[in-house]
């Protein structure tokens, strides 16, 4: 199932062998043969979960520890899934700060690569890098397991078999809960009132979901200075959210009919513009958002400075109060979406 990227492509993120950034869908060399499971993105790398349970990542591979031979690599290389004291590890989920990636096993355990200076790979006090894959010691908690992970650009969280969540990395904003600080190691976060089974992340907050369909949300931080209505702005509840998405400054929740609802950072036409068509999957960017209509179509709007959002853009690289539609060989079967950085799955 090819995969197409676009986008920003200094450190050769998308892939696609070389580094120059394009506004212009590009084949990803080999991708014909995977079916891509899920995408994570940090600031400068990009990690893939294949459905064959192999995980490929590409980019600045010194930063992100992505255990590859070159500090830079702009194709993706298959990652060694293996720890030291573990054994060979089966993955199921992959999440990325802006310079570490978090993997999720099939055993409900968590193991970290990267660097951080605000506690994001868990591993304790002052440690900031991790050259090789970690295991996360003494978590989960007794009789639990991790069932799903997020993170954004420098904290992390993990929801629980029991319902809890827990996080860590840079909390100063409240997207950690309470106390407001730095956590270096996994710190269950409270005042929940619901069994959470998602979590989404955006720079400065985190949203804390019930059970799918999503009508319960909890929405932690910002708790200073929330200048884009993360919070002010939400509705009390869901309005039955299908799946949901979060760029680093606004959230998106897509109903089963297709309908987006959406609040937030909105400078640079980051939210979703009237008369937008029934969407059957959205994915959101650091400051974009791309989305697969159900009829096949795939759409992006948003800051596309580094040809994220394809063309055309304003003089600003805005895609403002519109859309672009993206046009890739094939049928469009999902979309994914980084730091500035795109990517379509197709079927020929």
């Amino acid at each position: 199932m090819p995969l197409y990227a676009f986008g920003s492509n200094g450190s050769g993120q998308l892939g696609i062998g070389h580094n120059n950034d394009t506004s212009q869908p590009q084949l990803v060399p080999s991708s014909s043969q995977w079916q891509v499971k899920q995408l994570a993105a940090g600031g400068n790398h990009t990690v893939i979960l294949c459905a064959d349970g192999k995980v490929r990542a590409s980019g600045n591979g010194e930063d992100a520890g992505l255990c590859v031979d070159s500090k830079t690599t702009d194709r993706f290389l298959e990652l060694p899934l293996h720890d030291p004291e573990h054994g060979d590890l089966r993955v199921k989920q992959v999440a990325c700060t802006w310079s570490a990636t978090i993997l999720l096993c099939n055993d409900g355990t968590l193991h970290t690569c990267g660097t951080g200076s605000s506690g994001e790979l868990g591993l304790g006090p002052q440690i900031t890098k991790a050259s090789t894959l970690c295991r996360i010691s003494d978590f989960p908690p007794a009789n639990t397991q991790v069932v799903h992970i997020a993170a954004c650009m420098a904290h992390v969280v993990a929801v629980l078999s029991n319902g809890e969540v827990y996080a860590w990395g840079k909390g100063r904003k409240g997207q950690l809960g309470e106390p407001a600080v730095d956590v270096w190691s996994p710190r269950r976060i409270e005042g929940l009132d619901f069994h959470a089974t998602n979590a989404i992340c955006g720079k400065d907050f985190t949203v804390v979901l019930g059970a799918k369909p999503y009508r319960e949300m909890a929405i932690f931080g910002p708790n200073r200075g929330d200048r884009f209505g993360v919070r002010t702005s939400a509705p009390a509840s869901p309005s039955s959210w299908d799946h949901a998405a979060a760029s680093w400054g606004g959230i998106y929740g897509v109903e089963a009919s297709g309908r987006v609802e959406a609040w937030g950072r909105d400078d640079h036409g980051q939210l979703p513009s009237s008369g937008l068509p029934e969407i059957e999957n959205l994915a959101a960017g650091s400051e974009h958002a791309i989305a697969l209509t159900k009829t096949g179509k795939v759409l992006a709007w948003g800051w596309g400075e580094h040809g994220n959002c394809g063309e055309p853009t304003d003089e600003r690289g805005d895609v403002l109060e519109r859309w672009v539609e993206v046009a890739v060989p094939g049928t469009a079967t999902a979309v994914f979406a980084g730091c500035a950085t795109s990517f379509i799955q197709t079927i020929h």
